[in-house]
């Protein structure tokens, strides 16, 4: 059974959500070559009274692998620094992991 995990990265601004969405696309293939599946990307406005939008990633890594050295793989790669030349990675406020496990009946078991 797969590792699942739910990566929600809290942006400063509309417009970066935007250039950050770009780059997310741009991951997908980088982070496949580190083992790291890519099951959705979604974006979720920014709230009312809030300028910090967000992006939701839904990721899997191999049951037997330790997802953040997996993850640390793919940051220390040329693919993750070719996909986010030009990004201010300081633009991202906030990265949220959160580890989650299918039920039984889950149709991602």
């Amino acid at each position: 059974m797969s590792q699942y995990q739910l990566r929600v990265y809290t942006l400063c601004s509309a417009e970066v959500l935007v250039a950050y969405e770009n780059i997310w696309s741009q991951h997908i293939p980088g982070m496949a070559k580190h083992r790291i599946t890519t099951h959705g990307v979604w974006t979720v406005p920014a709230a009312a009274g809030s300028e910090t939008p967000q992006l939701y990633a839904l990721v899997s890594y191999e049951d037997t692998d330790d997802m953040q050295e997996r993850l640390q793989a793919y940051l220390a790669s040329p693919e993750f620094r070719a996909d986010a030349e030009g990004f201010d990675l300081g633009q991202i406020v906030d990265v949220a992991e959160t580890v989650l496990t299918p039920t039984a009946d889950s149709p991602l078991c």
